[in-house]
Order: structure tokens, then C-alpha cells, then sequence
């Protein structure tokens, strides 16, 4: 199985479609540093399922701002229980729908970001028609022209591994206090683990790097049928670059 990077093409030379998206995310955790390991914000971590309507303490997670430990640890172990299967909370990991209006006519299959990946109702369907693994839409609180169908977004969940033979330092264990794990030090070159990808999801954010939004040949096909879509795509490799090869 082959996997691809994806990423927003944003030279609008390259691509027909011309749309823009205003949006922030309905709850977030705040900032925070860890007294222990020192982690700070991730990047590129969100859950849009996650709904946090029903806290007494909603209100406190719609301000983007940096607190201390002792303030963000109770905010943290509120949400825990409303966290997907396998999630481990970050400071500035972004929950709910994201609220706000886009501008233009998005393809069935779009992004914004290179973390952030949308679909229309069209591109679900065709995702979905194909047995796609990881495919879980969420409606977003996106408004747009009225004749621009709903816009969804699709939860990303964790995934991808460095190969063993890109000679990274196994990670320590999960942090005592955050829960974080780290690397000691990530490699310039690395390609993908073949052997746990191939039983795992067609579409998921890296490991180590969350700004990085991973998909199989497979989501490629599906995305190619639809045409121009305003997305790159990029091959991640799994096995050694060459020298003069493509890397990540």
C-alpha cells in the first residue's frame, strides 16, 4: 500500500477553485506548559465530535488564552470522558464544530489547512462508496452562499509510524503529569512504517508531526475521480528515499 501527504494548494494558479474559509473552533483547551516535561500547545490536534455543550463550565473553553498548570489540569479532566477511544489531550487541542462562513464554492473535497480536511455531502458518499477506513464527517457551524451544499468535517484520528529502520530512539514513556509522548529527536529523513499502516486507516494525522494529514492510495483514487480539487498530494514513502529521491 502506498500513502500520500495532503496539502491546501494556495497559489490560486494551480487550482480553479477560488474559496476561503472564516472559521474558529466552537471549545478549545487552553495553553499551557507542563511543569514536568515542559510540552506546551500542539498544532494541528482537533476533535470536532467532541461536544462540550452539556459542562457546567462550557464557557470556559470558548476564550483562546495561556494559563497555568494548576488552572488548565481541572479543565483538561473535565473533557476527558467526552475524548474519542485512544485521544490524548493536548493543550490547544480544538473540540467542537468549527463556527463561521466560508466564501466561494468549495470542491467535494477540500482543505484549508494541512491538518484540516472537508468534505460536501458528494465527497462523504464517494468516500464512503469506496470502504474507506477512517472516514468519520462532521457537520461543521459553516455558513456559505445557498446554493453551496453543507460542509463537512472529517475527524482525524491518530495513526502512521517512523519505519524501524529510520533508526529513531524508541519514545519515552507517556509523561507522568501531561501524559504527553515525545521523541527524543525526530529524523530528517524517514518514511512510514509498511507493516502497521497496512492494517490501519486510510485517512489520519501523523504520529509524531499532527500537522500532517496522511491518506492511502485508495482516499487517492477517490480524490483523482473528482477532478481538480485545490488539494496536493505528495508521496510518503515506505521504504528508504533514494539520494536523490522524494522524502517527507
Amino acid at each position: 500500500m502506498r500513502y500520500f501527504s495532503l496539502a491546501p494548494i494556495f497559489d490560486l494558479g494551480d487550482t480553479r477553485w477560488r474559496w476561503s474559509l472564516n472559521a474558529k473552533r466552537r471549545w478549545a483547551l487552553p495553553g499551557t506548559e507542563c511543569p514536568h516535561c515542559h510540552a506546551g500547545p500542539a498544532l494541528g490536534i482537533d476533535y470536532p465530535s467532541v461536544d462540550l455543550s452539556g459542562l457546567p463550565e462550557e464557557r470556559q473553553y470558548r476564550k483562546a488564552r495561556f494559563v497555568p498548570w494548576s488552572e488548565y489540569a481541572p479543565l483538561q479532566d473535565r473533557v476527558l470522558p467526552l475524548l474519542p477511544a485512544g485521544a490524548v489531550p493536548r493543550s490547544g487541542m480544538g473540540m467542537g464544530p468549527l463556527v463561521g462562513k466560508a466564501r466561494g464554492r468549495p470542491p467535494p473535497v477540500a482543505m484549508d489547512m494541512p491538518w484540516r480536511l472537508f468534505a460536501q455531502p458528494e465527497g462523504v458518499e464517494r468516500l464512503l462508496a469506496a470502504g474507506l477506513r477512517g472516514i468519520t464527517p462532521i457537520p461543521t457551524a459553516v455558513t456559505a452562499a445557498r446554493d453551496v451544499p453543507p460542509l463537512l468535517e472529517l475527524e482525524l484520528q491518530s495513526g502512521g509510524n517512523f519505519a524501524p529502520e529510520c533508526g529513531v530512539a524508541p519514545p519515552g514513556a507517556p509523561c507522568t503529569v501531561c501524559g504527553v509522548q515525545r521523541l527524543a529527536e525526530a529524523p530528517k529523513v524517514w518514511w512510514l512504517d509498511p507493516v502497521e499502516n497496512s492494517s490501519s486507516l486510510d485517512l489520519f494525522r501523523f504520529r509524531w508531526d499532527p500537522t500532517v494529514t496522511v491518506v492511502s492510495e485508495r482516499f487517492v483514487e477517490v480524490l483523482r475521480s473528482l477532478g481538480d480539487t485545490g488539494i496536493q498530494i505528495r508521496e510518503v514513502p515506505t521504504t528508504e528515499p533514494s539520494a536523490t529521491g522524494t522524502h517527507p
